[in-house]
């Protein structure tokens, strides 16, 4: 890799920290509430939490029903949601995501019609298209900050043409959480997990796009969350 590259990634990647360190809360918790946090994520079963649910750590979240829990993974109900949106292309998952969040947070800080500066909420979601086999993220990527108590009527439009308002509908998803630090390589592996616990069970899913879930700031070094989601086929039954 050139010198030239390598300074480039430094510097996508140095926008990242900064931006998300910014965007939320950088306090770490108590280490008996770490510990705790840390044993929810290990525990699948404990992905339970309609109402305001431990991993959103009181920020607002999209809300949505757990509808049945499996060994490793759980179906979701998502009501419909306001959204701020942006796509990249990227061959690094990093990168990608580093520039997409400049304009979000912009947004976010009040470049839009109405100067309305938001509160950040969680989580970040990244719309994926990885290979059949989750070798690699691809290149395509869709960056998208969730907009509480906002619709398209009543969000503030965007004043960056790279930036788009989105609702989405209801929709049903199969979901895993996992701890550690969200890279392109984890996503992967988590999606595979997903992906093969999904096929044993022999449940329907779009395997094309894969939803990548932030809720953390890099500066929370323990009792990280993320989660990885497919979309269920309408023809997809309870997991019970």
């Amino acid at each position: 890799m050139s010198s030239t590259a390598c300074g480039s990634f430094t510097m996508q990647a140095a926008i990242l920290v900064t931006v998300l360190w910014n965007l939320v809360s950088a306090s770490l918790s108590q280490s008996a509430r770490l510990v705790s946090e840390e044993a929810q994520i290990l525990s699948p079963k404990s992905l339970h939490g309609n109402d305001d649910p431990w991993f959103c750590r009181g920020s607002p979240c999209p809300p949505f029903e757990v509808i049945s829990t499996a060994q490793t993974y759980e179906l979701r109900d998502y009501a419909e949601t306001t959204w701020i949106s942006t796509s990249v292309e990227s061959s690094n998952y990093e990168v990608a995501v580093a520039k997409a969040f400049v304009p979000l947070y912009s947004y976010l800080r009040g470049n839009n019609e109405a100067k309305l500066q938001i509160d950040m909420a969680k989580p970040a979601i990244t719309l994926i298209q990885p290979d059949k086999d989750f070798s690699s993220t691809g290149t395509n990527y869709t960056v998208l900050f969730y907009l509480p108590d906002l619709s398209e009527d009543t969000a503030p439009k965007p004043l960056a043409k790279e930036v788009r308002l989105e609702t989405s509908p209801k929709q049903r998803f199969y979901v895993l959480g996992y701890g550690g630090f969200a890279t392109g390589g984890s996503i992967l592996n988590s999606a595979l997990k997903l992906a093969l616990a999904l096929e044993t069970d022999k449940r329907s899913f779009d395997r094309k796009h894969l939803w990548s879930a932030l809720y953390d700031a890099p500066t929370r070094l323990w009792g990280r969350h993320n989660e990885v989601m497919f979309s269920a086929s309408k023809k997809s039954v309870s997991l019970s």
